[in-house]
């Protein structure tokens, strides 16, 4: 149940980030960080445990970057601690990344990295993942977003990722392939997160990655598209109809009750439109 949210944009990113990862709570998680990028240096800070103890920890720094990758973490592989926690950093320390998903062939990539003297400072398969694309990249063969499709190409299993490079903080890059990402665009400012419950509040314009889509984000430019076979698609931005109400608890103790509350006016959403009331045949499209 892991949750992503980023920002890019021209405000202090913290904010922004922690409130986005208020509104993924409701998933479940055991650790939770973050990571900025401010005058081509990463900041992380992670905790394990609620998001209400990273921003404790927050507290005692001072940031004010404008782009920056944010995660709470439900334990898949290695333990619910800081080590484990996200974002990753690769070997290199030139790549940051949030993840959600399960990298099935993680241990052969992770044989293969080390046999290139690469090692790891966590047990997870993020940063396997995160030291693959930084590996490609530091081979200088590679733009960054070619380092991160060169390696999700020898990639199976699921994920949703965001990823930032030290080198360019106008520059972050998104991809999935069956875990959701959505990209909330607004003028000068990109939202990216695993659920729209942590963009409604900023904006109601998004678009949906569809499988093997890779989405890259400059500054003043609008998002590219392209498959992780490099071939161009055509970004679809689509309005959100959802109200921050419609996605919140919305004054119940916790979404579970909400829902077994909701059911009677979620039958009807369910029906309307799909009912003849003349005939009273069922119309499902």
């Amino acid at each position: 149940m892991c949750g992503i949210v980023a920002y890019k944009g021209e405000k202090n990113c913290y904010p922004i980030l922690i409130n986005g990862l208020h509104k993924l709570e409701y998933r479940g998680y055991d650790s939770a960080g973050i990571t900025s990028l401010d005058k081509n240096r990463f900041q992380t800070t992670k905790a394990a445990g609620k998001v209400k103890d990273l921003k404790h920890k927050i507290k005692s720094k001072s940031f004010s970057s404008k782009i920056g990758i944010a995660h709470t973490r439900w334990a898949t592989h290695g333990e619910p601690n800081i080590k484990n926690a996200h974002p990753h950093i690769d070997f290199y320390k030139n790549i940051a990344l949030v993840h959600n998903g399960i990298i099935e062939n993680f241990e052969s990539l992770k044989k293969f990295l080390k046999s290139k003297n690469i090692s790891f400072k966590s047990d997870t398969d993020t940063e396997v993942l995160t030291s693959l694309i930084g590996y490609f990249f530091s081979k200088g063969n590679f733009s960054f977003e070619d380092a991160v499709r060169a390696a999700l190409q020898r990639v199976e299993g699921a994920y949703g990722i965001v990823v930032i490079n030290k080198n360019n903080k106008n520059q972050m890059i998104a991809c999935r392939n069956g875990s959701p990402i959505v990209v909330g665009v607004k003028k000068d400012e990109f939202f990216i997160a695993s659920d729209i419950a942590a963009i409604v509040p900023k904006t109601n314009n998004v678009i949906y990655l569809e499988d093997n889509e890779v989405a890259k984000i400059n500054k003043n430019e609008e998002v590219q598209i392209k498959t992780i076979s490099n071939e161009n698609k055509h970004p679809y931005v689509q309005k959100l109809e959802q109200t921050l109400e419609s996605i919140e608890k919305g004054g119940y103790d916790h979404f579970m009750l909400k829902e077994i509350y909701e059911q009677p006016k979620s039958i009807i959403d369910t029906l309307r439109g799909r009912i003849d009331p003349k005939t009273n045949d069922i119309i499902l499209g």
